[in-house]
């Protein structure tokens, strides 16, 4: 495989995690429930949208519009697209892990205001997502440095 074809894999795969990652941001990431003397419960969920999510979700679509942006070269990707867009994949993986790891839900009734509970899989599923993003940019801008840097190379006739 050349470095051409690894990189348009690799956008590819990272821009697919990115469009699942916005579909998880909607789920629950965090539950609780309260039960007062056994006769009434409350639950309440909240998904990857409050809070700080909110910064992960939008640098996912900025990374995925960024990623649509039209070439400028005949083809070639440029090392300033690929750049920025690893440095917006690197901001998805790291906000999807605050968000994962700092999110809540709450319930506040009169006299009583319960906070977190649990943590649901779409944050687990979230995480990873995020983690494929950046390692998918990550591999696309390696392939655009090692094409920028690589020698020129000389042709030589064969007989």
């Amino acid at each position: 495989m050349d470095g051409r074809t690894i990189r348009d894999v690799a956008a590819a795969v990272a821009a697919g995690a990115g469009v699942l990652l916005l579909a998880d941001l909607s789920l629950s990431w965090y539950s609780v429930s309260v039960t007062a003397a056994g006769i009434t419960e409350i639950e309440a969920t909240s998904s990857a949208w409050a809070g700080i999510g909110l910064v992960a979700g939008l640098l996912t679509l900025a990374m995925l519009v960024y990623m649509l942006r039209p070439v400028r070269r005949a083809g070639a990707v440029d090392l300033v697209q690929a750049a920025v867009t690893a440095a917006l994949g690197l901001g998805v993986f790291g906000f999807t892990v605050a968000a994962a790891l700092t999110g809540s839900a709450s319930i506040t009734t009169p006299a009583t205001s319960v906070e977190v509970g649990s943590r649901l899989w779409p944050a687990y599923v979230g995480m990873g997502l995020g983690a494929v993003v950046a390692a998918g940019v990550l591999v696309a801008l390696v392939q655009v440095l090692r094409g920028v840097t690589a020698p020129a190379q000389a042709i030589t006739p064969t007989s």
